[in-house]
């Protein structure tokens, strides 16, 4: 699937402006600027020889922090590229006749264009004021997209408020809880689900350090189709991190993706089957073919609709640099 760069690039603009103008809202007399800080996850991993890949896998997080306020931009991508099949390629100049094939020629190894595997990025803009020690309100935009699972582009609006259950140097835990607004594009119509739909969202935020060199972090995100509560989808990562120095460490993460209602993707219909002759007697008229689990012959059948797996697991290692 091509990126639409632009689409990106005006979500990115978007959630920017979005934070910016709250960022302004919560500039308030007396309020103490904390400061900037930003970490950048980088992973790759590139083979060669009888297997051609190349994974990139990037994830940027820039805070704004007050007293009583916090900005977050939060940019997240995987792509991955695997080379196709090799294959031999008959040398220029051979002529034969239409219907002939040659006895002899020479040919030479080729590969196939590096096609994208996968593709998932996640672009998220948002803002949190304090109301009060144990009370906030947030609002905020994203856009994702998601090639395996047949999410095209998928754009939300929420806002919302929360509790902050913890809030000190070593550990926070927060959860917001809120309305959104959806719109998004699948790879299949689906008559059966909406493109665009008001919904609620339930918000976690989960931060431990342990001693000098370890953290712990969770959060997730459900967003809910008010319309029809059994589309729903979340997103929920949990990490793990060990500091090298005090601007590297290592990261490693497991980041769950779940759609309960996924996209419908087309499918081949085959069948397997054996040759039943009642009688005996090879072409008396009577021979009918059986399905079998097993062995047989294979049929096709046409294609059908079937709906992609809801669950997208993945695994990280990565470097992270932080300022």
């Amino acid at each position: 699937m091509r990126t639409d760069w632009r689409t990106v690039a005006q979500l990115v603009l978007l959630t920017g402006l979005t934070t910016t103008a709250a960022v302004g809202g919560a500039q308030e007399p007396g309020a103490e600027d904390i400061g900037w800080s930003n970490a950048t996850e980088l992973s790759v991993v590139r083979t060669q020889g009888n297997a051609e890949t190349q994974t990139f896998g990037f994830k940027n997080t820039l805070r704004r922090d007050w007293t009583g306020a916090r900005a977050r931009l939060r940019v997240d991508g995987i792509r991955a590229r695997t080379s196709g099949d090799r294959f031999l390629v008959v040398a220029p100049g051979l002529r034969f006749r239409p219907g002939e094939q040659p006895d002899e020629f020479e040919t030479a190894g080729a590969r196939a264009d590096a096609l994208p595997d996968v593709e998932q990025y996640f672009v998220e803009g948002r803002f949190e004021l304090s109301i009060s020690e144990r009370f906030f309100w947030n609002v905020g935009t994203s856009w994702d997209r998601n090639h395996d699972a047949g999410v095209r582009n998928r754009y939300i609006a929420f806002s919302g408020v929360g509790n902050t259950w913890a809030d000190t140097e070593d550990l926070s835990l927060s959860t917001g809880y809120g309305i959104s607004y959806t719109s998004r594009n699948e790879t299949a119509q689906d008559t059966g689900k909406d493109d665009r739909f008001a919904g609620f969202r339930l918000d976690g935020d989960y931060h431990h350090r342990l001693g000098d060199s370890l953290e712990l972090d969770s959060d997730l995100a459900l967003n809910v189709n008010l319309r029809s509560a059994s589309d729903y989808s979340l997103n929920a990562t949990n990490a793990l991190g060990v500091a090298m120095s005090e601007h590297l460490s290592l990261r490693v993460s497991l980041q769950h993706l779940y759609e309960n209602r996924p996209v419908l993707e087309e499918a081949a219909i085959l069948a397997r089957v054996m040759l039943i002759d009642p009688d005996g007697a090879p072409g008396s008229g009577d021979e009918l073919f059986e399905t079998v689990a097993d062995g047989g012959v294979p049929l096709d059948f046409g294609t059908g609709r079937i709906r992609k797996a809801g669950l997208d697991a993945i695994f990280r290692t990565a470097l992270v640099i932080s300022f």
